[in-house]
């Protein structure tokens, strides 16, 4: 390894241990709250559906990954700082943020810099996507809720606190594995990540995951009131959405797809309780990912491109 792959893995993984602790917290920390089972299980849960995901379903969003086009080392580099900073400033606000709408934002913008003339006309398709698979999670969502009321309605409360839990770190799995195949699956191809390389990523994903809980409190405390049924429906309904979306090789973000799965869940039960100045404050950062990784990355390179210039000669 020369010196920049080993400056990519280390900043890799300082980045997906602020993904773990930025996305974990919007589904698993929802989910092990509500459900009351330990953090340390359901980051261990988050670990290794990171790492399985990625291993046997990454490809799709890999392949994805291959279409926008080359990056050079030292883009890859910056666009990799960038995206460390909008997720420490996200988190530090405890705000959800997509890591793809970010990552594509910055790669778009490295390939106009670059002077590509051809960028990959999958972009297009894949911001059709991004923009109504929020709305699909919601109706599926709901539906899922309702339908999740009505057959666990009559059990004993004994035994629906217990089928709670082991739902809930089912879920939390799933919806790792779906984590693993979408997202970290197109970082992976995007880096050309090894299997070991994949291994220590969902390591650190795992320990972010850990400290989720205080942080990032999206799901079922600060954007809407609702009972674990209601995040699990929420939250299985926005991976489900992910996981098509990872068949058909699009990268997209898991936070969308589960705020909207939560949005349809809060709309199908009464009472309503939704905190509306959080959601503003979540609806744009949906908005800002995309726009604030091309910018950020854009402007950076246009003042650095002589000093890139010069240092690649």
């Amino acid at each position: 390894m020369n010196l920049i792959e080993i400056l990519d893995l280390i900043f890799l993984i300082l980045l997906i241990y602020l993904f773990g602790l930025n996305n974990g917290a919007v589904f698993e920390g929802g989910l092990a709250g509500s459900a009351g089972f330990n953090y340390s299980i359901a980051a261990i849960t988050v670990g290794l559906g990171i790492l399985l995901g990625t291993l046997l379903q990454g490809e799709y969003t890999a392949r994805y990954a291959k279409t926008l086009g080359t990056m050079g080392t030292i883009y890859g580099l910056i666009l990799l700082i960038i995206q460390i900073i909008l997720f420490y400033a996200f988190t530090a606000v405890k705000l959800p943020l997509s890591i793809t709408q970010s990552l594509v934002g910055g790669w778009l913008a490295i390939l106009i810099v670059e002077g590509t003339k051809r960028i990959s006309e999958n972009v297009s398709w894949l911001f059709l996507w991004w923009i109504i698979s929020p709305f699909i999670a919601l109706a599926f969502s709901a539906v899922l809720y309702k339908a999740l009321r009505r057959l666990l309605f009559k059990l004993t409360i004994s035994t629906l606190s217990t089928i709670i839990r082991i739902s809930a770190l089912i879920t939390v799995f799933y919806t790792s594995f779906v984590l693993g195949a979408n997202n970290v699956g197109f970082i992976a191809g995007a880096y050309s990540l090894s299997y070991l390389e994949i291994a220590v990523l969902a390591v650190f994903a795992s320990l972010g995951a850990l400290k989720a809980a205080g942080m990032s409190k999206a799901v079922g405390e600060d954007l809407i009131v609702v009972g674990p049924i209601g995040i699990i429906s929420a939250v299985l309904g926005g991976a489900t959405i992910l996981l098509v979306l990872t068949y058909l090789g699009l990268p997209a973000s898991l936070t969308t797809v589960t705020m909207g799965g939560l949005i349809g869940v809060g709309f199908s039960s009464k009472p309503r309780i939704f905190k509306s100045n959080y959601l503003k404050w979540v609806i744009l950062s949906w908005i800002l990912a995309f726009l604030l990784g091309f910018a950020a990355v854009y402007v950076l390179l246009i003042v650095l491109k002589p000093i890139i210039f010069f240092a690649l000669c």
